[in-house]
């Protein structure tokens, strides 16, 4: 399955290259560009910015599963995102997401249930269980893919279109869906004189692999920047998830939170850091999130695709 995956990935950037590389045209470049219009800029889903997005989270746990407050996970993503600028200024946008698991709660009763298991089956579920702490070790999670055609409007409307893929790359297969999952990804939002709002709509379905569970999850990504000048912005950027196929009180996700972001010049290289605390208010009853803390450092890299 996981070389299934690779040559998937690499027909379809092969495909995308033909298509797209004659239509290449000048971009946004970070030179000419203010550190407030780069925090802008790096603030929308679909910038024109060749950036590397690297987010730590720290969450810590609530639930009805003994122990489950006592729970905490870290997890850490690398996602480059690379966008092809086409004749119509517009963007042809690749994302890759690598993420590098650490600790994680898996309940161990009969069997190993990872959190995801758990929502499906949570009516069933033994609960003379115990978190087990050995899954303390890092290793790469499922990989991720989208490509999207996207821009701002030149009254700032934002607008994306394209696809979504997650692949079974997991080191640990408890903690990995093992599905191939596939989906729509849509954004919709606007630039203002003060920042940046908007949505980022997302489902993915399992289309390949384990047929054990079925896999439906829907995601909203809330994003807000407002700018306070100096490269400073107060940013809110919670993942509103709704698990379709989750037992009952164990569906839905609504965090709430907002955070401060600092855009910089480091010699020649744009970077952005930011960190941002989210209270969970709505969480799977049996084991969910609470608390989320996030940290994130993102350098603008120059564009291969730009002239």
């Amino acid at each position: 399955m996981r070389s299934i995956s690779r040559i998937f990935t690499g027909i379809l950037i092969s495909v995308l290259m033909c298509l797209v590389v004659p239509a290449m045209a000048d971009t946004v470049r970070p030179s000419d560009l203010s550190v407030d219009e780069i925090a802008k800029e790096l603030s929308n889903p679909v910038t024109a910015l060749a950036v590397i997005n690297n987010d730590f989270d720290y969450v810590f746990y609530q639930g009805s599963l003994a122990d489950a407050s006592d729970e905490s996970a870290y997890k850490y993503r690398l996602q480059p995102s690379i966008p092809i600028p086409l004749s119509n200024g517009k963007n042809i946008l690749m994302r890759f997401t690598l993420p590098i698991n650490g600790r994680q709660p898996i309940y161990e009763a009969d069997e190993e249930y990872s959190p995801f298991l758990i929502r499906q089956i949570a009516s069933t579920i033994p609960t003379d269980g115990t978190f087990d702490n050995y899954h303390g070790h890092s290793h790469l999670g499922d990989v991720g893919f989208d490509i999207a055609y996207g821009g701002v409007s030149e009254n700032g409307f934002i607008s994306m279109y394209g696809i979504a893929a997650v692949f079974p790359t997991s080191q640990d297969l408890s903690q990995s869906i093992d599905q191939i999952r596939l989906g729509p990804d849509i954004a919709l939002g606007k630039v203002t004189s003060w920042g940046v709002y908007g949505g980022r709509l997302k489902h993915l379905t399992g289309v390949s692999g384990e047929d054990a569970w079925d896999t439906n999850m829907t995601t909203l990504k809330v994003f807000f920047a407002y700018g306070l000048g100096n490269g400073w912005q107060i940013i809110s950027n919670p993942v509103i998830a709704y698990d379709w196929e989750g037992d009952t009180d164990n569906k839905l996700f609504v965090p709430i939170g907002a955070g401060v972001a600092k855009t910089m010049k480091w010699g020649r290289m744009p970077l952005k850091m930011a960190f941002e605390v989210q209270k969970y208010i709505a969480s799977p009853d049996s084991i969910g999130p609470d608390w989320l803390f996030k940290l994130s450092i993102t350098p603008v890299i120059p564009n291969p695709f730009q002239r």
